[in-house]
């Protein structure tokens, strides 16, 4: 057996296989309609709780300041993720597979940055305003209450925000990352064997 091998030269003559580009050109494609279908069904179902918390409003007519400053605190936080979410949005639909590689990377990485933003910045802002409303809002509604009511409505509150915080929100966010990290690694090996040639 030959004890002086070189690896460098093992390297050098091994296969590299090429990416498959039609499979890559499928999975960019499931994740520009998956992106743009979660886009619009986040839009919808933020209008339609908006527009049921202005008919608490306007319904049930609160008569404390601070359960009106609480509806807008709500409301708030969901404007602020429609807005955002528009422009991740149009990102999607600007993705287009027939783009240079080096043009849908670009754009891809910008969709990357926008969701990475979405997904810390965004939406800490959008629990710490929806906590801060609900907080608002149900004081006026468990001021006469019992003191054993007060602490089970308080409680059921602070564990949903636990754990949408600790639990939901870093599971959601690994996930769209690691699809994302996926896709643009597949992107960069197809840019780079076209490089190659």
């Amino acid at each position: 057996m030959e004890s002086n091998i070189d690896i460098k030269e093992l390297w050098n003559r091994q296969t590299v296989p090429a990416a498959d580009q039609s499979e890559i050109l499928n999975k960019i494609s499931r994740f520009r309609k998956n992106g743009l279908k979660k886009g619009i069904f986040l839009d919808v179902i933020l209008v339609l709780t908006i527009l049921f918390m202005i008919f608490i409003w306007i319904y049930f007519k609160p008569q404390f300041l601070s359960t009106k400053i609480g509806i807008i605190v709500g409301i708030l936080p969901m404007c602020i993720v429609v807005a955002v979410n528009r422009k991740i949005t149009s990102l999607y639909r600007s993705l287009d597979e027939k783009q240079s590689n080096i043009d849908y990377l670009n754009n891809l990485l910008m969709l990357k940055g926008k969701e990475t933003f979405m997904q810390t910045k965004v939406m800490s802002l959008y629990f710490i305003l929806l906590f801060s409303g609900i907080l608002l809002y149900m004081y006026e509604y468990t001021l006469n209450s019992s003191f054993t009511f007060r602490l089970i409505a308080y409680s059921v509150l602070f564990l949903w925000i636990a754990l949408n915080w600790f639990v939901l929100r870093p599971v959601m966010i690994r996930k769209n990352r690691r699809k994302m990290d996926c896709l643009v690694r597949q992107i960069e090996k197809i840019k780079s064997q076209v490089d190659e040639f």
